[in-house]
């Protein structure tokens, strides 16, 4: 009877300390991840609540959220979630930053006060053309057909979006059902690709130093001796800060998520982070280092409305991309490392500026020498399969020595990639001249495999003949390209 009464009580301490933990850590990310997915899905991807809830935050069937309730508010732009009344937390939504969590009503009002005025961007469409004749259609419309449709009643890959580029120009685009080409969609850590070209276009215009230059952050600068105080912008764009950080999503504790839905400076949260490497040593991919940069930005640009306008002036307003935005954090620090959403179409003007070697309408957007240098792997790296901010090979195309695997598809040497969260992709393939926008909401991992959609893409469309000043060549350079390379 003792031992019955002592197993009971044990488990009626387990119980509390399940309530306890859930209450205390996990409720107030579930509330936070609930409206802030829910806001940006309303009101600035254009879905219903019924389709934001259901697919952008229950697609996985997580326990977690499912215990989470979202309210509403379509009059005030306004989200709020909660778990039985306990541990609320509200998304507002702000023209041109998209939705920001915020703590109660008050910091709401605070928030919509302090909404910076940026002028219209002038949009410019992409043309569109017709595939070319070597091309063959209907391989490529299988492809497109597997990718998009789905059978049975409950699907595990929902494409939203697939564009193809070619020569610039529109040959292929497939949208899912209350999907167009007018839809902003996000691309979670494709925002850290676009966070380059910021940072490409700062330093072209002369606003950021050599990128070999330790990083402006005042708080590692200010403190005697501070180890931090020698990263460089090179070290964060490579993932190679040697800070702590933890990029585990699926644990609610992690740095990754309490950065991005419990903290209320995002850039502050990854700056704080103690050294765990000797700076420029160690590959370790992070959100982290994105926002470091973004921290880094505010920094060069002296005041905050001046920072709060650098993407749109020096990048989508250049490239006519008129409905782009990337959401910050409540202290009013853009999130880079996650939260920009756009149309397909504007997502593959990203990639066609780096395909067209950071030149657009003739006019040289990023220095000569970045785009070489995002594509090639820091110095040292064992595994070579990122760059700055970009990937050069998708995930699990290399075995544990480094080397190609023979057992997966074959994608292009020279193609590179900008990836994200829940199955966003674009990748980019010089030799085929080729921009490719995958969008989604692809939980796991085996409802999809990109390589296998782009080494099929790749397989339908030749190379095209490299080209000098008119003279068609033979061969490319493939060197790594250092950050000395930067012009």
């Amino acid at each position: 009877m003792q031992l019955i009464k002592a197993i009971f009580i044990g488990l009626i301490l387990i119980g509390l300390s399940v309530v306890s933990a859930f209450f205390i850590w996990l409720a107030p990310v579930g509330a936070a991840y609930g409206a802030k997915i829910m806001c940006s899905a309303i009101f600035v991807n254009g879905l219903t609540s019924s389709r934001a809830r259901a697919e952008d935050v229950l697609a996985d069937n997580s326990p977690l959220l499912s215990l989470i309730t979202t309210n509403v508010d379509l009059r005030n732009q306004t989200v709020s979630a909660h778990a039985f009344g306990f541990r609320k937390r509200f998304a507002v939504y702000r023209p041109n930053l998209g939705c920001t969590l915020a703590n109660d009503q008050a910091h709401i009002t605070q928030l919509r006060n302090s909404t910076p005025i940026i002028r219209q961007v002038a949009a410019k469409s992409l043309l569109t053309t017709s595939l070319p004749g070597n091309v063959d259609r209907r391989a490529l419309n299988n492809i497109l057909f597997d990718v998009m449709d789905e059978p049975g009643s409950q699907p595990e890959r929902r494409t939203r979006a697939v564009l193809i580029l070619h020569q610039g120009k529109v040959v292929a685009e497939r949208y899912a059902d209350g999907i167009s080409s007018q839809t902003p969609l996000p691309g979670w850590s494709m925002t850290k690709s676009v966070w380059n070209a910021v940072l490409g276009r700062m330093r072209n215009e002369g606003m950021m130093p050599d990128v070999t230059s330790p990083v402006l952050i005042n708080e590692w600068q200010a403190q005697t001796n501070d180890p931090r105080a020698l990263i460089t912008y090179d070290d964060l764009l490579h993932m190679r800060s040697g800070l702590e950080f933890d990029e585990s999503y699926w644990n609610p504790l992690s740095d990754v998520v309490q950065m991005l839905f419990i903290e209320q400076a995002a850039a502050g949260y990854a700056v704080s982070m103690p050294l765990e490497n000797t700076p420029g040593e160690v590959f370790s991919y992070n959100s982290g280092a994105t926002n470091i940069l973004s921290a880094a930005v505010r920094n060069l640009s002296g005041s905050r409305s001046t920072y709060l306008v650098r993407p749109t002036d020096l990048l989508f307003r250049p490239l006519g991309i008129d409905n782009a935005v990337i959401e910050t954090d409540p202290d009013g620090y853009f999130i880079p490392s996650s939260f920009m959403h756009t149309t397909a179409r504007d997502w593959a003007k990203i990639g066609q500026l780096f395909l067209q070697d950071g030149v657009w309408e003739e006019t040289r957007l990023l220095p000569e020498g970045w785009v070489k240098y995002s594509t090639s792997p820091a110095e040292n790296d064992p595994d070579g399969i990122y760059g700055a901010h970009w990937w050069l090979d998708l995930p699990g195309g290399r075995d544990d020595d480094g080397n190609p695997r023979r057992d997966v598809p074959t994608l292009p040497e020279d193609a590179f990639f900008a990836l994200g969260h829940d199955g966003q992709s674009m990748t980019i393939i010089p030799s085929k001249e080729l921009v490719v926008v995958r969008l989604g909401v692809t939980r796991k991992r085996e409802a999809f495999s990109l390589r296998k959609f782009i080494s099929d893409i790749s397989a339908v469309f030749p190379d095209m003949p490299d080209e000098v000043d008119g003279e068609i060549i033979d061969g490319d350079d493939t060197e790594n390209a250092s950050a000395d390379d930067v012009k």
